[in-house]
């Protein structure tokens, strides 16, 4: 007796179907693997640095957004976005940010949780601003209780006279 999926005419399509899984993990676990590398890059740490620490005093923990936000978020997008575009470009040839944000949202439980937090930042303006106040909250603490003051050497009014 003949094997029942050769009959049906489905032999083969179970080697089909897996092969073409596998080769999906493989894009994804490049593709993430190359943006993971992008991210974690001292040139790109340092863009979003300096742009967060540029632009983090505007922002104030209101309900109501104001306007310059608005103008910030897409600076921030066009930045973080256009270099990350630029690299992965660089590293998988045929790469897409369509292709990258399809793959992403289809498997986020398997992207780490702090790259997912950064790239929905870039597309959601509540993470956004959540990003800027969070910066500028840890900016201030790093300044300690007394933003502003200036201090002055004791030994420059210990002259003599």
């Amino acid at each position: 007796m003949s094997n029942e999926n050769e009959d049906l005419g489905f032999h083969g399509i179970e080697e089909d179907v897996s092969h073409k899984s596998s080769e999906d993990d493989q894009e994804f676990d490049t593709l993430i693997g190359h943006l993971q590398d992008v991210v974690l890059e001292d040139e790109f740490q340092d863009l979003q640095d300096t742009f967060l620490s540029k632009n983090c005093e505007e922002f104030e923990d209101e309900e109501e957004n104001k306007l310059i936000y608005t103008e910030i978020y897409n600076q921030y997008i066009d930045s973080l976005e256009g270099y990350i575009g630029r690299r992965l470009e660089e590293l998988q040839p045929g790469f897409t940010m369509s292709k990258l944000l399809n793959l992403i949202q289809k498997r986020k439980d398997e992207v780490d949780p702090e790259l997912f937090e950064m790239l929905a930042s870039l597309a959601d303006f509540g993470l956004f601003k959540e990003t800027m106040l969070n910066y500028k909250s840890e900016k201030d603490n790093e300044m300690g209780d007394f933003p502003g003051l200036v201090v002055t050497s004791l030994a420059s009014g210990l002259r003599p006279t």
